[in-house]
């Protein structure tokens, strides 16, 4: 396969960073994500004026501009951070990631859970480090995939597939089959990994989220409806720049007295109420400035019927 030389100059400048990053120590890795972080929020202002309209148009006045600016701008910082501890994937050790995350007993709730068999979805939204919720997961001893849409430059894409593989961390290809694939592994009692908190593009699952309707993707109920697995909905937040708090919440059941549609909207929404405590509740730890933002409305052009079974 040929490659066009934008993406080898770009996979050649992230092998670069990367292989720095990778040999820094911790703290010192992420105050070089800071920096960058720094001039990418006060100098090149990026998506800055979106994500501070998204935050007054959640919480209307409760921030002043001050607050409202140091919410978006650790937003801003933990998601730098949070591609530096991605990077560093292949020198994070197990043991390196119990000793930085306090788990409580979220790993007995998920070990229980697996230890009969089955398998199990667990949703996270974009809070604190969720590469750090992966890897967290993973130390725990969860047998853990998801599924990844393709990127542009497939250089880039290969070598991150290549380390996370290296963690013992599958992933799908997203395509017309792999809803197919999604079962199968679930029950081999293995565990999905899932960020659902973004717009769908198509007519979804419509929830109840931070103050207004969501149009999410209906794979996260349909799943687990499916497959007769519990989602447990996962919160990690970060305490300071080297510390991170992981939390398995209590697991939202399928109810077989539901009919199949009513009781995916159900699950979906459930997990999705535990994601707005959360973010009310740390609104610096979400992540304001997702291209596809959560409560944008569905657009024109993607009015058709039916709803999202894809993650």
């Amino acid at each position: 396969m040929k490659y066009r030389p934008k993406h080898i100059l770009e996979y050649l400048a992230v092998r670069a960073v990367a292989g720095l990053i990778q040999h820094l120590p911790y703290r010192v890795a992420l105050g070089l994500g800071c920096g960058i972080a720094w001039i990418i929020f006060y100098v090149a202002r990026y998506r800055v004026a979106a994500a501070k309209k998204r935050i007054r148009e959640v919480f209307g006045t409760r921030y002043s501009k001050r607050e409202v600016n140091r919410i978006a701008w650790q937003s801003w910082r933990d998601f730098c951070f949070t591609a530096v501890e991605m990077v560093r994937i292949p020198v994070s050790a197990p043991a390196w990631i119990r000793s930085v995350v306090d788990v409580g007993d979220s790993d007995r709730k998920i070990l229980a859970h697996i230890e009969t068999g089955q398998g199990a979805i667990i949703a996270a939204p974009h809070m604190g480090s969720w590469e750090m919720a992966t890897l967290t997961s993973l130390a725990c001893g969860v047998r853990l995939f998801t599924v990844t849409g393709n990127q542009k430059n497939q250089l880039v894409e290969e070598y991150i597939h290549r380390m996370r593989l290296g963690t013992g961390f599958e992933t799908l290809q997203r395509r017309a089959s792999v809803l197919k694939g999604i079962v199968r592994k679930i029950r081999e009692g293995k565990v999905l990994a899932m960020l659902p908190d973004v717009r769908s593009r198509t007519p979804g699952v419509a929830v109840q989220f931070l103050g207004k309707t969501a149009n999410i993707a209906g794979g996260l109920g349909l799943i687990a409806k499916m497959t007769g697995v519990p989602v447990f909905p996962c919160v990690i937040t970060r305490r300071g720049w080297t510390r991170h708090c992981y939390r398995l919440m209590d697991p939202v059941w399928p109810d077989a007295n539901l009919e199949k549609t009513e009781d995916w909207r159900r699950i979906t929404q459930e997990v999705f109420n535990v994601f707005d405590r959360a973010i009310r509740e740390h609104p610096e730890q979400w992540f304001w400035f997702n291209k596809r933002w959560i409560l944008d409305p569905l657009e024109p052009a993607a009015a058709v019927a039916g709803d999202a079974v894809v993650p």
